[in-house]
């Protein structure tokens, strides 16, 4: 998922005020507040607008994450045999290798060197929820080659190529005149020159204000360009040449000289990786289930800090 700003001005005050325990253990508001945003920002990303009328919804979800974790850590903390020193400093060494080196870890975990103790007491905790959880993933008995073929044809779109398009591209700035309605209609010549068949290489070394190797921008998806350029070139033919249409920086005039449709992967191509996305959604069905029956027995307590103050006065 993606990260809002953990400044949200809208939801850091309301859960500052909010303090919640799993089995006597407060649980820091900030993490809430973090789990928050990234669920909102997520679903902000795929809608492409806000949610806002949601946020009581994404709340929830939050909170119940995180009460997740609590309740996945204090369970391994309590059951998983504490990890000798040596293991402990081979998970340390491995983690620095993934992280490209000492400062990098240090970075990643907010602390210096002179706090490498905390950073020994954190990975072993983290090690005792890694050795949780592969217990609750066991699994005896792999997906059949039917079940990994149903994963696949239930979820073709997971292993379809994303479409694309080739295009070529002649820009003109707004920064550069006052008078957009003379500018408009010169592109518009100009076109109506490569409708006519003139070159679209040669026009626009003469004419875009980009520079002559931006004139090809090769091949795109969607999302990887901006939105005003994505909307017309994957609505046009090969070989088209685009009406003049405008962006807030300026005018644009494209020509489509390829296009690739989404197509399917094949299955044995994707065998491997169907088998790998199908144990991971059984991996989390099982660790789900696993925190429900945790969450059964758990005493999760939710109060507020203004009450708790008036009550203790």
């Amino acid at each position: 998922m993606g990260f809002l700003s953990l400044d949200d001005a809208e939801w850091a005050p309301t859960l500052s005020f909010m303090t919640l325990t799993v089995n006597g253990e407060p649980v820091d508001p900030e993490l809430i507040n973090q789990e928050f945003s990234q669920i909102k920002s997520w679903h902000e990303q795929r809608s492409q607008v806000s949610c806002c009328e949601r946020d009581d919804e994404f709340l929830a979800q939050a909170k119940e994450n995180i009460i997740g974790r609590v309740l996945l850590n204090q369970k391994a903390q309590s059951s998983i045999p504490d990890l000798s020193e040596a293991e402990i400093s081979q998970a340390v060494e491995q983690l620095k290798k993934d992280y490209g080196g000492e400062a990098q870890l240090f970075a990643q975990a907010g602390v210096g060197p002179a706090q490498m103790d905390l950073v020994r007491q954190q990975v072993a905790a983290n090690s005792k929820v890694d050795k949780l959880v592969r217990q609750i993933c066991e699994t005896k008995t792999p997906p059949s080659d039917n079940a990994i073929r149903k994963h696949y044809d239930e979820n073709i779109e997971l292993y379809t190529t994303e479409a694309r398009v080739k295009a070529m591209h002649i820009y003109k700035s707004l920064r550069q005149t006052e008078d957009k309605e003379a500018l408009f209609t010169e592109c518009c010549k100009v076109r109506q020159e490569l409708v006519d068949g003139a070159d679209f290489a040669a026009v626009a070394k003469r004419f875009s204000d980009k520079p002559e190797e931006e004139v090809d921008l090769d091949w795109f998806k969607r999302g990887e360009l901006m939105d005003e350029f994505e909307f017309v070139t994957f609505s046009m033919k090969v070989g088209e040449i685009s009406p003049v249409f405008a962006s807030y920086h300026g005018f644009h005039i494209a020509k489509v000289t390829n296009k690739e449709p989404a197509t399917p992967q094949p299955f044995e191509e994707m065998k491997d990786k169907v088998l790998e996305d199908l144990q991971h959604g059984q991996q989390n069905q099982d660790i789900k289930a696993y925190i429900t029956e945790l969450r059964r027995n758990a005493t999760v307590e939710e109060t507020n800090d203004d009450e708790e103050a008036n009550h203790q006065t």
